[in-house]
Protein backbone atom coordinates (compact mmCIF):
# COMPACT_ATOMS: atom_id res chain seq x y z
CA UNK A 1 0.00 0.00 0.00
CA UNK A 2 1.22 3.37 -0.73
CA UNK A 3 1.54 5.89 1.95
CA UNK A 4 0.58 9.27 1.15
CA UNK A 5 2.83 12.40 1.86
CA UNK A 6 1.02 13.28 5.11
CA UNK A 7 1.23 10.08 6.71
CA UNK A 8 5.06 9.78 5.53
CA UNK A 9 5.39 13.32 7.24
CA UNK A 10 3.55 12.49 10.24
CA UNK A 11 5.61 9.74 10.67
CA UNK A 12 9.27 11.78 9.59
CA UNK A 13 8.29 14.32 12.60
CA UNK A 14 8.39 11.42 14.78
CA UNK A 15 11.90 10.33 13.22
CA UNK A 16 11.11 8.41 11.17
CA UNK A 17 14.02 7.61 8.36
CA UNK A 18 12.76 5.24 6.36
CA UNK A 19 9.62 7.43 5.98
CA UNK A 20 11.88 10.84 5.33
CA UNK A 21 13.95 8.48 2.68
CA UNK A 22 10.31 8.00 0.67
CA UNK A 23 9.51 11.57 0.82
CA UNK A 24 12.87 12.61 -1.06
CA UNK A 25 12.01 9.64 -3.82
CA UNK A 26 9.06 11.00 -4.60
CA UNK A 27 9.92 14.94 -4.25
CA UNK A 28 13.26 15.20 -4.57
CA UNK A 29 13.69 15.54 -8.70
CA UNK A 30 10.34 17.53 -8.72
CA UNK A 31 11.49 20.07 -6.23
CA UNK A 32 14.42 20.53 -8.14
CA UNK A 33 12.94 21.04 -11.10
CA UNK A 34 10.28 23.71 -9.56
CA UNK A 35 13.76 25.26 -8.40
CA UNK A 36 15.39 24.93 -11.57
CA UNK A 37 12.10 26.64 -13.39
CA UNK A 38 12.76 29.69 -10.52
CA UNK A 39 16.47 29.78 -10.42
CA UNK A 40 17.45 29.24 -14.10
CA UNK A 41 20.47 27.59 -12.55
CA UNK A 42 20.76 23.26 -11.84
CA UNK A 43 23.74 23.87 -9.25
CA UNK A 44 21.12 26.61 -7.58
CA UNK A 45 17.95 24.20 -7.95
CA UNK A 46 19.66 21.00 -6.42
CA UNK A 47 21.16 23.31 -3.88
CA UNK A 48 17.61 24.21 -2.93
CA UNK A 49 16.23 20.42 -3.26
CA UNK A 50 19.13 19.52 -0.36
CA UNK A 51 18.06 22.32 1.74
CA UNK A 52 14.34 21.88 1.57
CA UNK A 53 14.55 18.57 2.50
CA UNK A 54 17.00 19.75 5.69
CA UNK A 55 14.08 21.78 6.78
CA UNK A 56 11.57 19.02 6.12
CA UNK A 57 13.26 17.15 8.29
CA UNK A 58 14.16 19.89 10.88
CA UNK A 59 10.47 21.04 10.96
CA UNK A 60 8.48 18.27 10.34
CA UNK A 61 7.51 18.49 14.05
CA UNK A 62 6.24 21.89 13.58
CA UNK A 63 3.90 20.83 10.54
CA UNK A 64 0.37 20.30 11.06
CA UNK A 65 -1.04 17.47 10.32
CA UNK A 66 -4.33 19.41 9.10
CA UNK A 67 -2.65 20.84 5.90
CA UNK A 68 -0.91 19.34 2.40
CA UNK A 69 2.78 17.62 2.83
CA UNK A 70 3.15 18.54 -0.85
CA UNK A 71 1.81 21.92 -0.52
CA UNK A 72 3.79 22.04 2.89
CA UNK A 73 7.28 21.02 0.85
CA UNK A 74 6.72 23.06 -1.96
CA UNK A 75 6.19 26.29 0.27
CA UNK A 76 9.62 25.32 1.65
CA UNK A 77 11.18 25.74 -1.47
CA UNK A 78 9.57 28.36 -3.28
CA UNK A 79 10.77 30.49 0.39
CA UNK A 80 14.15 29.24 -0.24
CA UNK A 81 14.60 29.80 -4.18
CA UNK A 82 12.52 33.80 -3.41
CA UNK A 83 15.27 34.21 -0.46
CA UNK A 84 17.99 33.45 -3.15
CA UNK A 85 16.57 35.59 -5.85
CA UNK A 86 16.17 38.56 -3.35
CA UNK A 87 20.34 37.99 -2.44
CA UNK A 88 21.00 38.21 -5.91
CA UNK A 89 19.73 41.59 -6.30
CA UNK A 90 21.85 43.22 -3.43
CA UNK A 91 24.56 40.87 -4.57
CA UNK A 92 27.66 43.45 -6.48
CA UNK A 93 30.39 41.24 -7.88
CA UNK A 94 33.41 43.35 -6.88
CA UNK A 95 35.68 42.34 -9.46
CA UNK A 96 32.88 44.30 -12.07
CA UNK A 97 33.16 47.43 -10.51
CA UNK A 98 35.83 50.42 -11.58
CA UNK A 99 38.07 50.79 -7.80
CA UNK A 100 40.75 53.83 -9.34
CA UNK A 101 38.39 56.91 -8.45
CA UNK A 102 34.80 55.80 -7.98
CA UNK A 103 33.96 56.82 -11.14
CA UNK A 104 32.79 54.26 -14.19
CA UNK A 105 34.66 55.40 -17.85
CA UNK A 106 32.64 56.84 -20.78
CA UNK A 107 32.68 52.91 -22.07
CA UNK A 108 30.99 51.68 -19.16
CA UNK A 109 28.45 54.49 -18.98
CA UNK A 110 27.36 54.13 -22.76
CA UNK A 111 27.52 50.40 -21.97
CA UNK A 112 25.15 51.10 -18.98
CA UNK A 113 22.48 53.52 -20.75
CA UNK A 114 22.25 50.83 -23.92
CA UNK A 115 21.61 48.01 -20.89
CA UNK A 116 19.09 50.11 -19.71
CA UNK A 117 17.53 51.27 -22.92
CA UNK A 118 17.49 48.08 -23.84
CA UNK A 119 15.87 46.45 -20.79
CA UNK A 120 13.46 49.51 -21.19
CA UNK A 121 12.16 49.25 -24.26
CA UNK A 122 11.66 45.40 -23.68
CA UNK A 123 9.37 46.30 -20.59
CA UNK A 124 7.47 48.33 -22.40
CA UNK A 125 7.02 45.44 -25.03
CA UNK A 126 5.55 43.04 -22.27
CA UNK A 127 1.54 42.67 -21.33
CA UNK A 128 0.30 45.53 -19.23
CA UNK A 129 -0.19 42.78 -16.30
CA UNK A 130 2.96 41.72 -16.89
CA UNK A 131 5.10 45.21 -17.22
CA UNK A 132 2.80 46.26 -14.05
CA UNK A 133 4.11 43.33 -11.82
CA UNK A 134 7.80 43.44 -12.82
CA UNK A 135 7.54 47.28 -12.73
CA UNK A 136 5.84 47.62 -9.15
CA UNK A 137 8.77 44.09 -7.70
CA UNK A 138 11.42 45.20 -9.64
CA UNK A 139 12.14 48.66 -11.04
CA UNK A 140 10.02 49.77 -7.54
CA UNK A 141 11.64 48.05 -5.16
CA UNK A 142 8.27 46.16 -3.64
CA UNK A 143 7.83 43.42 -1.71
CA UNK A 144 5.85 40.50 -3.11
CA UNK A 145 3.67 41.34 -0.70
CA UNK A 146 3.41 45.05 -1.60
CA UNK A 147 3.39 44.95 -5.64
CA UNK A 148 0.25 41.71 -4.95
CA UNK A 149 -1.38 43.80 -2.64
CA UNK A 150 -1.41 47.08 -5.35
CA UNK A 151 -2.24 45.29 -7.89
CA UNK A 152 -5.08 43.64 -6.47
CA UNK A 153 -4.00 39.97 -6.22
CA UNK A 154 -3.08 37.25 -4.67
CA UNK A 155 1.24 36.47 -4.03
CA UNK A 156 0.58 33.51 -5.74
CA UNK A 157 -1.12 35.72 -8.96
CA UNK A 158 1.74 37.93 -8.78
CA UNK A 159 4.52 34.93 -9.03
CA UNK A 160 3.13 33.66 -11.85
CA UNK A 161 2.96 37.05 -13.86
CA UNK A 162 6.45 37.42 -12.79
CA UNK A 163 7.46 34.21 -14.08
CA UNK A 164 5.82 34.44 -16.85
CA UNK A 165 6.97 38.31 -17.37
CA UNK A 166 10.68 36.80 -16.85
CA UNK A 167 10.47 34.69 -19.69
CA UNK A 168 9.04 36.82 -21.90
CA UNK A 169 11.67 39.69 -20.99
CA UNK A 170 14.50 36.69 -21.68
CA UNK A 171 12.81 35.88 -25.23
CA UNK A 172 12.51 39.50 -25.51
CA UNK A 173 15.85 40.25 -25.18
CA UNK A 174 17.56 37.33 -26.67
CA UNK A 175 15.45 38.37 -30.00
CA UNK A 176 16.27 42.11 -30.30
CA UNK A 177 20.16 40.89 -29.75
CA UNK A 178 19.44 39.03 -32.96
CA UNK A 179 17.32 41.02 -34.97
CA UNK A 180 14.42 38.42 -35.20
CA UNK A 181 11.76 40.23 -32.75
CA UNK A 182 8.21 41.55 -33.69
CA UNK A 183 6.48 43.77 -32.13
CA UNK A 184 3.34 42.30 -33.04
CA UNK A 185 4.03 39.17 -31.39
CA UNK A 186 3.69 40.22 -27.87
CA UNK A 187 0.46 38.89 -26.31
CA UNK A 188 -0.61 38.27 -22.93
CA UNK A 189 -0.05 34.65 -21.75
Amino acid sequence: MLESDNDLLCLVADGGETAFSRLVLRHQRPISAFAYRMLGSQSEAEEISQETFGRVWSHAPRWSPDGKAKSWIYRIARNLCIDRLRARRVTVDIADQEIEDGNPNPEQILSRKRAETSVRDAVDLLPERQRVAISLFHLKDMTADEAAETMDISIDALESLLRRARKKLKEIMQDQQSGTYEKAAVGEH
